[in-house]
């Protein structure tokens, strides 16, 4: 059996997928299977994914009709023979060293979830950043660390590199145990989701401090660059998940504000890209009116602190529920940065 199960969920991605693929099979750590898991591709992929299995008998090719990256990589767990699980998405690149620093760290401290930094490399200019992790005294975070350390961070809006599945080793065994997927009818926040999931499941946490996954900003080849109509869906989902956190693991108010802050400011922005889309007019209309009827989102503006005195008017505007003019001040807004530049 393999020590490692690594699994790539493909989709219409024939530029990049070539690079990805290299990458894991250059691993200095060699004991791993490679499952791909071409989702309908309508390019090349599948040929792509072919012809690396015929070189490689560590690669397995699984073929479907697309149903979503969530259910690619819930079929690549159902076939999975390794004692540790990692993800890679098909238009990203991993480091020669991953997966043995992981793995050794992961054994060494029988962790349950083994987490790195990810760099991302941003081609639009040029820059590079790399994800916070946690930087307390402990090495080695045991469940109790997790309640009392990791998630406050992460209900005051500090992910610690939690917040993605591609930068981890998950112990199989926790997906097993425990009957933990990813959320198939959600393609949006579901690697997020899934390790708010597991959180509470992990005995031994811990944390190498290297940017060994690569994520890459690229015009139009990732779903997080395209507009979403139904983002605000997630929004909603992602904040009613946060919430309920905050009241299982805390009686402060003081963590239900701060991510309904975090989440009116998330809609903020989601308001703007909407204003600045292709819908038409009664589409956006539409979403709005959703949107600023939502007592949900009521309650987030309550707790929100304006940064500007665009976002101050947005808020107001907001409250009085007019759905015009919130368009037509965004609208006045984009003109105005266009006129000063």
């Amino acid at each position: 059996m393999p020590c490692i199960s690594v699994i790539v969920p493909i989709y219409n991605v024939e530029r990049y997928l070539p690079a990805c693929l290299n990458s894991i099979l250059a691993q200095s750590f060699t004991d791993f299977e490679l499952i791909l898991i071409n989702d309908g591709s309508e390019d090349r992929c599948g040929e792509i994914c072919d012809s690396f299995s015929e070189r490689d008998n560590r690669i397995k090719v699984i073929h479907q009709k697309n149903a979503g990256v969530s259910n690619a990589r819930n079929e690549g767990l159902k076939v999975a023979k390794g004692d540790y699980i990692a993800f890679v998405d098909p238009d990203d690149t991993i480091e020669p060293s991953m997966y043995e620093m992981m793995y050794s760290v992961a054994c060494e401290n029988e962790a349950e979830m083994t987490v790195c930094r990810i760099k991302t490399q941003n081609l639009f200019t040029g820059t590079e950043s790399k994800s916070s992790i946690y930087e307390g005294k402990e090495k080695v975070l045991s469940q109790k660390d997790i309640k009392n350390q990791i998630i406050p961070l992460i209900l005051n809006n500090k992910t610690v590199s939690l917040s993605s599945s591609v930068n981890k080793l998950y112990k199989r065994s926790i997906f097993d145990l425990y009957n933990v997927k990813f959320e198939e009818h959600k393609s949006h926040s579901e690697d997020v989701r899934l390790n708010f999931k597991i959180l509470p499941f992990i005995n031994r946490l811990v944390y190498v401090d290297e940017p060994l996954y690569n994520y890459f900003i690229r015009r139009n080849n990732s779903l997080t660059q395209v507009f979403r109509a139904d983002l605000y869906d997630y929004i909603s989902d992602n904040r009613s998940l946060l919430i309920k956190m905050c009241n299982e693991y805390s009686s402060s108010e003081q963590y239900v504000e701060n991510v309904r802050s975090h989440y009116a400011g998330v809609t903020f922005n989601f308001i703007q890209e909407l204003v600045n889309s292709s819908l038409p007019i009664k589409q956006q209309l539409k979403i709005l009116s959703t949107i600023i009827k939502d007592e949900e989102f009521i309650k987030d503006i309550a707790c929100y602190q304006s940064p500007s005195l665009f976002l101050k008017l947005l808020k107001l505007i907001c409250r009085f529920g007019n759905e015009i003019l919130i368009i037509r001040v965004v609208q006045y807004k984009y003109k105005l940065i266009h006129f000063i530049r």
